[in-house]
């Protein structure tokens, strides 16, 4: 087991890069009404401020509220709409992404934004950037899946699902905002407030090395802090094994060039 955890954490050592990149959000977002909902419960979910429901309308040329049906589908303007709990910023290779009420993956663009409940998927040769509103970078590497799950108004709570895959991580220090980022995967949740680290997760396993500050990895009710130079390892349905240090890189002297 030991040898298998330093490799796995091994293989997610990195060098981190800055990204401090500008982005601009994806101008419209459509989405499609369902069963049960309500003029009232679409206003509160994609609309910033939730009373001006009369512009979404008037928006999008609905002369009456009761004309809203199950089907229909209505389009956001981005001075309406809530703003992306994500953007991309850096694409590679080919990636796609899958809005809340779609069922219909769509290439990925530079610039796209991304709301709750947005799904991501890169492939086998590719990498997608997303930046958070507070200039924390994720990089996701290839064949990753990733759920964008919660995004609070005040920006302070971000939650993310990384289902499979790995990811990089580079957060920007949240502490005086009181604010948190956390990823979960099937195995457990990493809890961070300002750090660099890497998360890898499949249907059965999660491995986490952090580069800087400090990562809270939760499982079975068990929640072990993980500081600089240090690992865990986190089988599906067990707590979270006691941090370790991570192996060195290896050193290449003049010699062995």
């Amino acid at each position: 087991m030991k040898y298998k955890i330093a490799a796995v954490l091994f293989a997610l050592s990195f060098s981190s890069v800055f990204i401090a990149l500008g982005a601009e959000e994806e101008k419209l977002q459509v989405i499609e009404v369902k069963q049960g909902d309500t003029l009232s419960k679409i206003s509160k979910k994609y609309l910033e401020d939730p009373s001006q429901w009369p512009a979404l309308l008037k928006y999008n040329k609905v002369a009456n509220p009761n004309l809203i049906q199950p089907g229909m589908k209505l389009k956001v303007p981005a001075n309406l709409g809530k703003k992306p709990a994500a953007v991309v910023i850096y694409k590679s290779g080919k990636a796609q992404y899958a809005r809340a009420q779609e069922n219909t993956w769509k290439e990925i663009m530079i610039k796209l934004g991304l709301y709750s409940e947005d799904q991501v998927k890169t492939g086998p040769l590719s990498t997608v950037h997303l930046q958070l509103s507070n200039m924390t970078i994720l990089r996701l590497q290839p064949e990753t899946f990733i759920i964008v799950n919660k995004v609070d108004k005040s920006g302070k709570e971000t939650i993310f699902t990384l289902q499979e895959g790995r990811l990089q991580a580079q957060v920007e220090n949240m502490r005086k905002s009181g604010g948190q980022l956390a990823i979960r995967t099937p195995s457990a949740v990493a809890a961070v407030r300002g750090t660099v680290f890497e998360l890898s997760a499949s249907k059965k396993e999660s491995g986490l090395a952090c580069h800087e500050g400090q990562v809270d990895v939760s499982a079975q009710k068990v929640t072990v802090a993980v500081p600089q130079g240090m690992g865990t390892f986190v089988e599906k349905g067990k707590a979270p094994v006691k941090p370790f240090k991570l192996p060195l890189p290896p050193q290449i002297s003049p010699a062995d060039i």
